[in-house]
């Protein structure tokens, strides 16, 4: 699998150099699985419990401030 060079050179940027990259593109994807795996979760609890637009509204903004919804903290892709 190869990546446009634009983003390739993004993502070592973003990672530190190139003798970094496989682990930041490996944190990057565990992250990105744990993202889904919430998403799921919480699709199946609002499937069971409807939750107005407000709570939700709430819900996500404190997953945001402990790094669970956002972008990963230092992980951010240099634009």
């Amino acid at each position: 699998m190869s990546l446009p060079d634009e983003l390739a050179e993004q993502v070592k940027r973003a990672a530190g150099g190139e003798g970094q990259v496989s682990a930041y593109v490996a944190a990057a994807l565990a992250d990105y699985q744990e993202r889904v795996g919430l998403d799921e979760i919480l699709a199946g609890w609002q499937a069971e419990t409807p939750l107005t637009e407000e709570v939700r509204r709430r819900v996500g903004v404190e997953l945001d401030k402990v790094g669970i919804t956002g972008p990963p903290r230092g992980q951010q892709l240099a634009g």
